[in-house]
């Protein structure tokens, strides 16, 4: 059996844990470490068999990874750096990336969002080994799922990552060395960046029904809010929207656009179906976020 001296997991959320479950139950390891870069899941469901970690920053790990001496797995989950030339020239070390996209498509940051807003038909999940590149390394394994058009960034992510527990569990039922690696073919694109939103997080009241729908569905990270609250130009300045609701009707109505300040909502009727967004905000500037 394929075995490592350590698991090492390093990225953020609950994701971790799990991950780490699954490594445990596979043996392949003798000791597992999580590197949180951050302190979303830190400390949550931690084991005294498992020792936590959270990270100051960049440079703490890619010390803590160029300098292990010891056969090592590293799975990189949800992590929001890339890793240094020093660290993927250790020897020592098998560095695997989960991307939650199907590679090449939507390298980058955010890719369940893009896949959504873009009007993909299918996501899916990406296992592959990580080179110097953003995302390009060769492909371990891939998942794929329809996206419907109820589908939300949130809906999409949790969906994912159960795809991504799945697919880590093949592995490591298999052993990484026993998989076929497939060379990814670049299609010209560039990755995304995580200060990119979606038409910069702007809703343009000229869309029709498909692109609006997109646009919000693939802005709604529910209480996450990764990439923020929409935003809408109106007659006396900009607003953003807290909450939204597609509502077929089964009676004919006009096209229109009706905004109550009042009730903080906004009404756009296309195509039969009424676009609700609720709890209006005003905000003081376009580009400082604060609110009236």
């Amino acid at each position: 059996m394929e075995r490592y001296q350590k698991g090492i997991i390093v990225g953020g959320t609950g994701l971790l844990y799990q991950a780490a479950d699954l490594l445990e139950q596979s043996g392949r390891v003798n000791q597992i470490e999580l590197y949180f870069c951050n302190r979303n899941g830190f400390g949550k469901k931690q084991k005294e068999t498992i020792r936590c970690r959270q990270l100051s920053g960049k440079k703490e790990l890619m010390d803590l990874l160029s300098q292990e001496s010891e056969k090592t797995l590293v799975l990189s989950v949800m992590n929001q750096w890339l890793f240094t030339q020093e660290v993927l020239c250790n020897e020592n070390l098998l560095v695997v990336n989960l991307h939650h996209a199907l590679l090449p498509a939507h390298r980058g940051r955010n890719a369940e969002a893009w896949a959504i807003y873009e009007g993909d038909e299918k996501a899916g999940i990406t296992w592959h080994k990580v080179d110097a590149g953003v995302d390009t390394g060769a492909v371990y394994l891939q998942k794929e799922m329809e996206v419907d058009d109820s589908m939300t960034s949130i809906k999409l992510l949790t969906r994912l990552n159960e795809a991504a527990l799945e697919g880590l569990k093949e592995l490591l039922q298999e052993g990484f060395s026993q998989r076929e690696l497939i060379k990814q073919e670049p299609d010209g694109s560039c990755p995304h960046l995580a200060k990119e939103i979606p038409n910069g997080g702007w809703l343009d009241l000229s869309w029709d029904l498909k692109q609006t729908s997109r646009f919000l569905r693939a802005m709604d990270y529910g209480i996450m809010n990764v990439l923020g609250s929409p935003k809408v130009r109106l007659g006396d300045g900009v607003y953003v929207c807290k909450s939204w609701r597609i509502l077929e009707s089964k009676e004919e109505t006009k096209d229109g656009i009706e905004f109550s300040s009042e009730e903080r909502k906004l009404c756009i009727r296309k195509e039969g179906t009424t676009i609700l967004l609720k709890n209006m905000k005003k905000m003081e500037s376009e580009t400082d976020g604060n609110i009236i």
